[in-house]
């Protein structure tokens, strides 16, 4: 018997066509990924809740409790100070600026938490009022951004906090 080119290809042709019947069933049958519920909401009142206890505990001067709203990587950026890496760091940041005994009050402004779900950021305004060598109280009022990340555990800590002092009044 002699075979002819046209007999090969189709040959080849009926070789193939189960091959790719089955890969079009395979990929039919696959089901979609199915997307992450939404939490973005909750997150919010999460971060709202956790931030307004770390004002609470800056206002209590308990450097402690303050920091435990930080990730053990902060990264803290404040005006005319270096910037503060770490939470033991921090820690000692704290302990330092709170001998000074400031008056401390802060409200949160907007949450915005990504829709993956493990970032967000906050940003707020707020208050600090200290008293220098002499004991006159100079007041500042200042706005901070602060970026939040989900925790294995589901919570929210800060990784990056910063407050910046608004202009004084002359320079306004």
């Amino acid at each position: 018997m002699v075979f002819t080119p046209n007999y090969q290809r189709v040959k080849y042709l009926l070789l193939l066509t189960p091959v790719v019947a089955l890969i079009l069933a395979l990929t039919g049958c696959q089901q979609p990924t199915p997307q992450a519920p939404d939490t973005r909401a909750a997150d919010e009142t999460a971060i709202r809740t956790a931030e307004a206890e770390m004002v609470k505990a800056v206002a209590a001067l308990d450097p402690a409790r303050a920091v435990s709203f930080y990730t053990d990587d902060i990264i803290g950026m404040a005006v005319d100070a270096p910037v503060v890496q770490g939470k033991e760091n921090m820690q000692k940041f704290f302990e330092t600026w709170m001998n000074d005994k400031p008056e401390f009050s802060a409200e949160t402004v907007k949450v915005e938490v990504a829709r993956s779900g493990d970032l967000a950021y906050s940003w707020g305004k707020g208050k600090l009022s200290m008293k220098d060598k002499k004991g006159k109280a100079t007041e500042t009022t200042f706005k901070y951004a602060s970026v939040w990340k989900k925790q294995a555990d589901g919570g929210w800590k800060i990784a990056v906090d910063t407050m910046i002092p608004d202009p004084s009044e002359a320079k306004k």
